[in-house]
């Protein structure tokens, strides 16, 4: 599948809910958000069809996400159902880790490859001030219970944010050293809560770079992260920098919300909506969310445009 720029599509991002265990205040409200009505949000079964259409038209990876996608009640059950579709090459999911002691061995058995866990500070009162209802022991918990359940090579992602965790870049990069994780950086988006903070909030990965000169770059695909490693590391460290060096270019994402609409750019308003569509009317608003996409956002220059809070997007 290619979009309009001639971009190769392959790439669906399958929120399964809005609703999260946590309140991050760069993502959410203090109070949370409204919970909708079951018939709001797509069923295990639409998730699937649309997956599963997704695939027909070129999609060779999906990433599960939320909101807190462990918060959805049969989320293993929706797991073995993509995990059986003919032609799908990855499933992964992106966490917060705080259920996986409970659903880790459940996913695995389902048929999950992979898992991102978000993960903004190593100190438990940041933790628990920036997530406001969130344990960090939990976490640290979830990650024991990920790698007992077979699932290697995890990934971390922590948004960068001034003033916050900045004086624990060095931290995260010396879990590099030790574990084979990948330990991401990512730039924080003026969108949502976050979209009027002030300046100095929001760094460029470059300063990773700065404190620790003797990372090296790595070949191969590290998809919108660039990947670096400590010498005689067991790990890695990417950088993700959608404002300071965009990844537009070779973006190759889609992105469906729990309500059922196709977003071809994570910052744009444009939206294609899929319930109730099925077979090749469901295929085809596919391939026209695709041509969609637009050639780059323009977060640098205005900020996000979408309409959208990230917990109702799926990052």
């Amino acid at each position: 599948m290619r979009d309009s720029c001639g971009r190769t599509i392959d790439y669906l991002r399958l929120s399964v809910t809005d609703l999260c265990n946590y309140r991050c205040q760069y993502c959410m409200p203090p109070e949370g958000v409204e919970k909708r009505l079951h018939s709001d949000i797509l069923s295990i079964e639409e998730l699937a069809e649309i997956a599963a259409a997704a695939v027909r038209c070129g999609v060779k990876k999906i990433r599960l996400t939320g909101g807190e996608p462990l918060v959805r009640r049969g989320l293993p059950d929706l797991c073995r159902m993509l995990r059986a579709i003919p032609g799908l090459a990855e499933l992964c999911l992106t966490t917060n880790g705080s259920l996986l002691p409970q659903l880790a061995r459940p996913l695995r058995d389902a048929g999950v490859d992979r898992l991102n866990i978000s993960l903004d500070t190593l100190r438990p009162d940041r933790f628990a001030a920036m997530t406001r209802l969130g344990t960090l022991q939990d976490v640290l918990a979830g990650i024991k219970a990920a790698e007992a359940a077979g699932f290697r090579n995890l990934k971390f992602d922590t948004v960068l944010i001034g003033g916050f965790n900045d004086d624990e870049i060095e931290d995260f990069v010396n879990l590099s050293r030790e574990h084979p994780w990948e330990m991401r950086f990512i730039e924080l988006m003026p969108m949502g809560p976050c979209a009027h903070w002030s300046g100095e909030r929001f760094l460029p990965v470059s300063a990773v770079l700065e404190r620790f000169p003797d990372l090296r770059p790595l070949p191969g695909d590290g998809g919108v992260a660039r990947r670096y490693q400590l010498p005689g590391a067991q790990g890695t460290v990417g950088l993700i920098s959608p404002l300071s060096c965009d990844f537009c270019a070779q973006c190759r994402r889609l992105r469906v919300t729990a309500d059922g609409h196709l977003l071809p750019c994570l910052h744009g308003r444009a939206e294609q909506n899929l319930r109730g569509l099925h077979g090749e009317a469901l295929e085809n608003a596919i391939l026209a969310g695709a041509m969609a996409k637009p050639l780059r956002h323009h977060l640098a220059a205005g900020g996000s445009n979408t309409a959208r809070d990230m917990n109702e997007i799926g990052g």
